[in-house]
């Protein structure tokens, strides 16, 4: 498999690392359904999920709720008490079929996402919630790596994408500022991870932390870096995705 930003492809190379992370389980998409172009047609989406219903059930029992569901790709995240964040059994197929929703819709053609991902929920240090889907803003870094070496490290919400929703407290950028914040302890950990990560894995890539309401940073994603959004910075090696 070549490099990609599916979780697929990361996911195996770190999950062994000495690092916080989810529990995880995956469940890939029969081959039947990829060749129906499940990416693009939702007889099929409903298809999967009518003939898989238990079996992704038990998937999500395994984890406990709630949990964090995504596909390998994305996890519709703004849309959170709508897609990712499931409390309970009898919304998991609903929230499966939204998070699949919004990859067919993601970028211009769609994403060609090819697993379930079931995740166990870890509840981050939150600030406040924004975005129609009460999304809680926590403390995230996202730092890039390439080759074996760290790079950088930035604060990973978009202060320009929360401006832009209806859906936020009015003090929002007093909270966003103390989220923000990092100790001397907390960037020590995070670029100690990020080095053991970049130990494993060659290229050029994205690796998001949170920190989690007990105090621990979690590794929670990973994306190629010409793929992922990076604020101006003298290591910044491409243009962003969506825009100058």
């Amino acid at each position: 498999m070549k490099p990609s930003s599916s979780l697929l492809y990361w996911y195996p190379k770190i999950k062994d690392l000495p690092i916080p992370q989810p529990r995880t389980i995956i469940y890939e998409i029969p081959k039947k359904y990829i060749d129906e172009n499940i990416w693009i047609n939702y007889d099929t989406v409903w298809k999967f999920l009518r003939e898989h219903e238990e079996r992704l059930k038990e998937c999500a029992r395994k984890i406990g709720y709630p949990l964090f569901v995504r596909t390998d790709l994305a996890s519709g995240k703004h849309s959170w008490n709508r897609t990712c964040y499931v409390e309970k059994e009898d919304e998991l197929i609903k929230h499966i079929f939204n998070v699949i929703d919004f990859n067919m819709c993601a970028d211009f053609f769609g994403l060609p996402f090819r697993a379930i991902v079931f995740r166990e929920f870890i509840e981050g240090e939150c600030y406040f919630k924004a975005f129609s889907g009460d999304m809680p803003v926590n403390k995230e870094v996202r730092v890039f790596i390439k080759d074996g070496k760290v790079l950088c490290h930035h604060f990973y919400w978009i202060e320009e994408a929360i401006e832009k929703t209806s859906y936020k407290p009015k003090n929002w950028k007093e909270l966003l500022n103390k989220a923000k914040q990092l100790s001397k302890e907390d960037i020590d950990t995070i670029l100690k991870y990020a080095g053991m990560v970049a130990k494993v894995i060659s290229g050029y890539w994205s690796v998001d932390f949170m920190k989690a309401k007990n105090g621990k940073w979690y590794l929670i994603d990973m994306a190629l870096g010409k793929e992922s959004w990076h604020p101006p910075c003298k290591y910044k090696l491409t243009k962003d995705p969506y825009g100058p």
